[in-house]
């Protein structure tokens, strides 16, 4: 069937934006959280001319791009963009059916081994490690760390995937080593190692890490109580709160330091910050 598509690059400007918007007829409605994060891409520089188009039908009317156009006019940004008219009127349920790139998937792409990884430690770390809130201002939505783009996942791996790589290959070694079933996955491995130790975790990290996993284990301690605590939990099925477990770990980690003695009960309330970790 013969078509009559036109491509063209132009360089769509607030105004132009606006313009094109007049034609936006029947489209989906207008997400306000994904044009808050475009305007603040933007705004912020990291937002790319990915060769992403802007779509008209043969009508003129706007089939896809709306976000985008709306984002442009609010951060008052110009951009070159691809300008497809002449698609047929019915085109709209094939826009967006494809799987979204994950971080990990850009890590690849870009080179990195251990992509996938090596990804879920940097969101991990965000996550986590990088939270100043309390846990219980972020549970009641008052306080949350906005998820990273995928282009902020890259830039953060290619400033620090030397010592990323190396806590997850020896996070490996010991999620590989620990008791069935895991008590961690290898992010929560990763991520301890990383709150604990920095970026460059010692020999003792690492060792207290594979008693707190169960390879080593040292009956009526703090590694051994917490270890049993998640054990069971996974074997009854009653998952913990993730917050709770790092709090409680780090305490286990700051006796551990101390010589590892016979510590029969502790706790940690998750309405708290984390405990500061003690020098080695």
């Amino acid at each position: 069937m013969k078509t009559n598509l036109t491509v063209e690059i132009v360089n769509v400007t607030p105004e132009l934006a606006a313009n094109y918007l007049k034609f936006n007829d029947k489209n989906r409605k207008l997400n306000d959280k994904n044009l808050t994060f475009l305007t603040k891409e933007m705004l912020s520089g990291r937002f790319t001319e990915n060769g992403e188009s802007i779509v008209f039908d043969k009508y003129g009317i706007l089939k896809n791009g709306q976000h985008r156009l709306n984002a442009i006019v609010k951060a008052g940004m110009s951009y070159n963009i691809p300008i497809i008219r002449g698609v047929e009127c019915d085109t709209m349920a094939t826009f967006d059916t494809g799987k979204n790139r994950s971080a990990g998937d850009v890590l690849h792409l870009n080179g990195f081994k251990n992509s996938t990884n090596v990804a879920a430690l940097i969101l991990s770390i965000n996550t986590f490690a990088h939270k100043k809130s309390k846990r219980s201002s972020a549970a009641s939505g008052s306080e949350k760390n906005e998820r990273p783009t995928n282009q902020q996942v890259l830039e953060y791996c290619q400033e620090n995937y030397e010592w990323l790589n190396d806590i997850k290959k020896k996070s490996e070694v010991i999620y590989k080593a620990s008791t069935k079933p895991n008590v961690l996955n290898l992010t929560q491995i990763g991520l301890i190692a990383y709150i604990i130790g920095g970026e460059n975790p010692s020999k003792t990290v690492y060792d207290f890490l594979n008693h707190l996993v169960g390879v080593s284990r040292t009956a009526e301690s703090a590694t051994s109580y917490i270890y049993t605590k998640i054990y069971n939990s996974k074997i009854n099925k009653e998952p913990l709160n993730f917050y709770w477990i790092l709090g409680m770990t780090i305490k286990a980690y700051n006796y551990f330091i101390e010589g590892n003695p016979s510590v029969k009960y502790y706790s940690f309330k998750v309405d708290s910050e984390l405990p500061k970790v003690n020098e080695n």
